[in-house]
């Protein structure tokens, strides 16, 4: 099957990979690398929000910028131009005011929401603030790692440790080492009884049936042990796209019971498992999962999400604001990112009024014809209180 598929796509004549990108600097970026790393044939690239229409000097070196972006890109490039209207009926997100003095008494700060809202930039810009005055240690753990190209050109500050966790590495690595593992403990008891081949088969049979999200136990057990770090005054969490960060939250209770059962067959077993190996792997992700769950329930945790003025986007926050309500997790606040700044251009006037409908009384980050580039402007993004 992966052979076929793998025929299929790498098939121009039955596939295609058709990039979607904005003339951003870093946008631009982060597509150029993509299109190096994809193997699908890509025949064109979309470029979205394009300016065709200029109706204001901003207009006009939107259009500039437009220009040097398809040229870089070095494809055929479509256009898909902007739309110069309000935002759809929607009704307005309901959630509470983010509260700046949350991030002075909050250890871990969870930054949350769809894909490509601006998750990496809040992140940053929150740790950045907060490494001015405390000892901050900023982790990702979107497989995406975005936060590399953040610091790309330009070091943190000495008081910010920047990390990020390669869970899918991790769990093959995991999975491929189990195996052995498993083998060589069972080898050393003599054949008999049937306990043994069962045990042997069912922990095998475990790894098959590990919980969707279970690569992200990695990611819980260097949480944890961050949290039980006492040299660490803050820690700001990236994290990946909404799917995969509730079914992070749900880690605790769908991976629980999948790790017990691996240490309920491995203490029959204690003597045989080497140290350093799969039983304290097993017994350190038990306790994260615990110490987690508890930090997320208690005040020691603030959840801000991020989101933009766009209708559908508002419309999976809403309902990632109401998910987080169901899990017993209250959310610090929303961040509504790339808002249209008010100006002299009736198109982005228009827009403006319709965005700041939808996004109700959250607090604003303003798009900008460039993105921040040195850590300064990107720590003033929006301003927090540490103290």
């Amino acid at each position: 099957k992966a052979r076929r598929r793998r025929e299929l796509l790498t098939d121009p004549l039955r596939a295609a990979f058709v990039p979607v990108f904005l003339s951003e600097s870093w946008v631009v970026e982060q597509t150029l690398r993509l299109m190096s790393e994809v193997e699908i044939a890509i025949p064109f690239a979309v470029l979205n929000r394009a300016v065709l229409e200029p109706d204001c000097a901003l207009d006009v070196a939107r259009q500039k910028r437009d220009a040097t972006a398809r040229a870089r890109i070095g494809i055929r490039v479509v256009d898909h131009e902007r739309l110069c209207r309000s935002a759809a009926a929607e009704p307005p997100l309901s959630y509470p005011r983010l509260q700046s003095g949350a991030f002075g008494t909050a250890l871990l700060h969870i930054f949350a929401g769809k894909g490509g809202v601006g998750k990496t930039t809040c992140a940053s810009s929150l740790a950045l603030q907060l490494a001015k005055t405390k000892r901050v240690t900023l982790i990702s753990v979107d497989p995406a790692h975005s936060v590399k190209d953040v610091f790309a050109h330009e070091q943190p500050p000495k008081n910010l440790t920047v990390e990020t966790v390669d869970t899918r590495a991790k769990w093959q690595s995991f999975r491929e080492t189990l195996g052995k593992e498993i083998d060589s403990a069972f080898e050393k008891l003599t054949p008999q009884g049937l306990t043994v081949a069962y045990d042997t088969d069912a922990m095998k049979q475990l790894v098959e049936i590990a919980p969707p999200g279970a690569d992200e136990l990695f990611a819980i057990t260097r949480l944890a042990d961050l949290i039980a770090d006492a040299s660490i005054d803050a820690i700001v969490v990236d994290t990946a796209p909404t799917g995969h960060f509730l079914r992070l939250l749900d880690l605790p209770r769908t991976a629980g019971e999948w790790v017990r059962e691996f240490m309920r067959i491995l203490l029959r077993y204690k003597e045989l498992i080497p140290p350093g190996s799969l039983g304290e792997e097993l017994v350190s992700a038990s306790r994260a999962l615990k110490d987690l769950d508890e930090t997320l329930h208690s005040p020691r945790a603030s959840v801000i999400v991020v989101t933009r003025p766009e209708p559908f986007v508002i419309a999976e926050t809403q309902r990632l604001l109401d998910e987080l309500e169901r899990r017993g997790l209250h959310p610090a606040g929303v961040i509504a990112n790339y808002v249209t700044p008010a100006n002299d251009c009736k198109c982005d006037q228009t827009m403006r009024a319709g965005e700041l409908a939808l996004v109700g009384d959250a607090t604003i980050i303003e798009r900008r014809d460039s993105p921040p580039i040195t850590l300064d402007e990107l720590a003033g993004l929006f301003r927090v209180t540490s103290d």
